[in-house]
């Protein structure tokens, strides 16, 4: 009976690793087909990579590949996934807004626009270009709020007040990060050139 038990355990194991290489070949032919843009392709070698197992690069470029294609709620559904596995991620979030915006609902893209700002404003390197993106964005997804505010009461059991405030509280956390992000580049330059100054006139 060992001998049996055995056999099972090396077979198993040669089906998993059988497994696992195909699967890492698939996620390859994914990567290699997004990158020339053929993305409905690219679905079908992903699909069977998160078939197999769960991977959250899979996840993330076929939910990229389903948002170039238009298909939103199932782009969604892969962010989804991908923000359970690294919730501190603030691109994943951004790129989940977008879709969110496609489908016109706008509480979740501000709520996910939210988030984003949150996790990006602890980066140490911060680009003045991305948090223009978040804020027009957010103006935008404010503009459309206050266009459906007489028609509908509530917005996915958001109340107009409560989407108001997080939209108020998202652009006055990029104003602060602007205003940390120019205080820490600043005084940089202000010492670079007291520097050069001392360096080119020595005695004073």
């Amino acid at each position: 009976m060992k001998w049996f038990v055995t056999l099972k355990t090396k077979f198993k194991d040669r089906f998993f690793k059988s497994n696992l290489k195909e699967s890492l070949v698939n996620l390859e032919k994914g990567k290699e087909l997004y990158s020339t843009s053929r993305f409905q392709e690219a679905i079908v070698h992903l699909d069977n990579v998160v078939n197999y197992e769960f991977d959250s690069t899979a996840y993330e470029l076929r939910a990229s590949c389903f948002q170039k294609l238009d298909h939103h709620y199932k782009a969604i559904e892969d962010f989804d996934k991908v923000i359970e596995f690294n919730p501190l991620e603030f691109s994943y979030y951004y790129h989940r807004a977008v879709s969110k915006k496609a489908i016109f609902d706008f509480t979740g893209q501000i709520e996910d626009l939210h988030n984003c700002i949150h996790y990006y404003k602890k980066n140490k390197n911060i680009e003045i270009g991305l948090l223009k993106t978040f804020e027009t964005d957010l103006i935008t997804a404010g503009n459309h709020i206050e266009k459906l505010k007489h028609n509908i009461s509530s917005f996915h059991n958001n109340s107009y007040l409560e989407i108001k405030t997080l939209l108020s509280d998202c652009l006055y956390q990029i104003k602060k990060i602007k205003l940390r992000a120019n205080k820490i580049r600043t005084p940089f330059r202000q010492i670079k050139k007291e520097e050069l100054s001392s360096i080119i006139n020595p005695e004073t």
